[in-house]
């Protein structure tokens, strides 16, 4: 059985060395991702030989992702195996890229069943897109845009100790839009994140920015590199009232703070249809694709 252990603030550095040898576009493998929602998904973690594995659960099931090392993946996984065994449980694999199932394939042909989940897919755009807006598909973006600096006055500014609490604020008020963060278990968890990532704002590294609109924070962004070529945008918030804020902090956090990099990963729909028009309507370069492994062998016969 593996040593599995909940992963801490403490552990940023040790897990984010393995994370720096691949180059995986996901948000899975974003130490700021899996710390703030660690809380929500029982997330542990233990580093055995060449690999670093991770342990955690959804809904009823205790699931693995995909190991994060340069060693023998095959070993790796049959590590997975093993520990899966003596836990009693099905080996699930989660968060799955069509990139990392063939490197299993190339090196376990034909043991498992590759599964991809819609709602999972992830939204990658060119930072160069977000920047500009150029061209017809991007002109309602444009015009919310223009409108917005007609009606408000407004400053860009980063994220820093100083300005976290009326950012808590703003979280506060766009969850009473919502109808309180404590209606819905998913309200509830996003709050527990989000108070996560502000309270270690410095020490998990995020960058943010924020919009302040006639003298009050009303919108904020933040997130965190994937790799070299790619940031990650954890969290997008702006009040529904105030017409354009979305639009304007999705602009100006990709020119202020993504311009260095050729991609922004702008996460998953979560299987919510206005959500997924949203993100569509930024036109991704690329939907990255992700679903579950499970082994034949342990797959009932149809």
């Amino acid at each position: 059985m593996l040593d599995f252990k909940p992963v801490t603030i403490e552990d940023k550095e040790v897990i984010q060395k393995f994370f720096d040898k691949v180059a995986f576009r996901n948000c899975d493998f974003s130490f700021s991702n899996i710390f703030c929602w660690q809380n929500s998904y029982n997330t542990s973690f233990a580093v055995e030989g060449d690999f670093l594995f991770f342990y955690f659960k959804t809904h009823d099931h205790w699931n693995y992702l995909f190991p994060v090392g340069d060693g023998d993946l095959k070993k790796a996984i049959e590590q997975l195996t093993l520990d899966a065994q003596s836990r009693q449980i099905p080996l699930r694999i989660f968060a799955v890229t069509q990139e990392m199932f063939d490197l299993i394939e190339e090196c376990m042909p034909g043991e498992f069943i590759y599964k991809k989940t819609r709602s999972w897919s992830e939204y990658i755009y060119s930072s160069k897109d977000l920047i500009s807006l150029v061209g017809k598909k991007y002109q309602p973006k444009r015009n919310h845009i223009n409108k917005f600096k007609r009606s408000y006055t407004w400053e860009y500014i980063p994220i820093t100790q100083e300005i976290i609490p009326d950012c808590l604020k703003l979280y506060r008020r766009w969850c009473a839009e919502n109808g309180g963060c404590n209606s819905e278990q998913s309200l509830v968890e996003e709050c527990t994140a989000t108070h996560r990532a502000f309270e270690h704002f410095e020490k998990l590294g995020l960058t943010g920015g924020a919009l302040r609109i006639n003298g009050e924070i009303l919108a904020y962004s933040y997130g965190h590199p994937l790799t070299k070529d790619t940031f990650g945008v954890h969290a997008e918030k702006s009040l529904y009232e105030i017409d354009g804020g979305f639009v304007m902090i999705n602009q100006q956090f990709a020119e202020r703070n993504c311009a260095d990099y050729l991609y922004i990963n702008r996460e998953e729909d979560l299987g919510l249809e206005s959500l997924r028009k949203a993100k569509l309507s930024y036109y991704p370069t690329i939907l990255l694709e992700k679903g579950s492994l499970r082994r034949k062998s342990e797959l009932q016969p149809n």
